[in-house]
């Protein structure tokens, strides 16, 4: 294994505790982290493992566009790590970054600081209330509405935790807001991270991305089966945990209708829906930009044949499918957010 750290993060404490875990490793320093980053280098598994360490200059929150997730609030992601580990055909991540090597950000105290200023900076307008407002923490000072950051937009929170250590250190600072939530977003079935918190968090919200397992084996490749998934759903559910369900990307693959309604039936079977905190339903859909750059590098990925034009921002599937969706996974939960749709 080979670990590129940036030397302006050598005594970061998130730093030392990667060097000692991967003792073995090659350990390789350098200046910028773009300097490996912004290479076109075709990484993959098959190759020797590397991951680059460092420290993130730029903001660590985006503001995310209405109709993404929760509705009626405010709405940002997180970023604390770039690149996935999985596989999924689909992914934005493929095309997105010119290579596939992980990136982990250290700096986590001044991500937090950050997020901090921006929680206070939307309760002082929130209040409208003059420069020397200060924030109160768990009182009755808090936002009206709730404020959510999405943790794992750009790379798989939860499976990449034994490097990163996120939620050890994102978890709980969590908890000293009222009305402020984080979404963990996975496909991976290691929720022993989850566990090893001692504790049942009310500001976190872990949630599993689901497909039809055949689906899964085909185009989210090195992810965590259906069953494992549930599973892990199930236990954390068990433990008082808030557990959401992400029903995204649905795939236009062919016959399904069937696989699709086969499909409720196996989660209404399996999971005790009446104790899930939320579902999101999506399909598959791409910036007009984008869908031109994956069809480019991906020309032979059979879904990206089922969608067409659908207005001037993006490509995705026919309104027709969408719509058998939308009412198929209504009919599991009335509640379900459609993301970046409508009904």
């Amino acid at each position: 294994m080979i670990i590129y750290i940036e030397q302006q993060v050598k005594d970061y404490p998130q730093t030392k505790k990667i060097i000692e875990k991967f003792k073995n490793a090659d350990i390789v320093w350098i200046k910028n982290y773009k300097n490996i980053f912004d290479k076109n280098i075709a990484w993959n598994q098959s190759l020797k493992p590397s991951f680059v360490v460092a420290k993130l200059n730029s903001s660590s929150i985006l503001k995310a566009p209405d109709g993404y997730g929760h509705n009626n609030h405010q709405a940002y992601f997180l970023k604390t790590s770039l690149n996935c580990i999985f596989d999924c055909s689909y992914c934005f991540l493929k095309w997105a970054f010119k290579n596939d090597i992980p990136v982990y950000f250290v700096n986590y105290e001044d991500i937090k600081e950050e997020v901090l200023e921006k929680v206070n900076n939307l309760v002082k307008e929130n209040k409208n209330s003059n420069n020397d407002y200060e924030l109160k923490l768990k009182q009755n000072e808090a936002y009206k509405n709730k404020i959510w950051f999405y943790s794992s937009d750009y790379s798989d929170i939860l499976w990449m935790n034994g490097v990163s250590w996120f939620l050890e250190e994102f978890v709980p600072f969590f908890e000293q807001f009222d009305n402020v939530m984080m979404e963990v977003r996975s496909k991976s079935a290691n929720i022993q991270p989850i566990l090893d918190l001692w504790f049942v968090s009310e500001n976190t919200e872990f949630a599993f991305s689901l497909n039809p397992q055949e689906l899964i084996g085909k185009y989210e490749k090195w992810t965590s089966s259906l069953d494992d998934r549930i599973k892990a759903i199930n236990t954390l559910i068990e433990k008082w945990y808030k557990v959401g369900l992400r029903f995204l990307p649905l795939l236009p693959v062919k016959n399904y209708e069937k696989i699709y309604t086969e499909f409720v039936e196996e989660i209404k079977s399996k999971i005790p829906y009446e104790k899930v905190a939320s579902t999101f339903v999506s399909g598959l859909l791409y910036t007009k930009d984008d869908y031109k750059n994956i069809l480019k590098k991906y020309p032979d990925l059979d879904i990206l044949y089922f969608l067409q034009e659908e207005d001037e921002l993006f490509i995705r599937e026919s309104r027709k499918v969408r719509d058998f969706f939308y009412n198929l996974f209504s009919q599991l939960d009335k509640q379900c957010f459609i993301c970046l749709d409508e009904k």
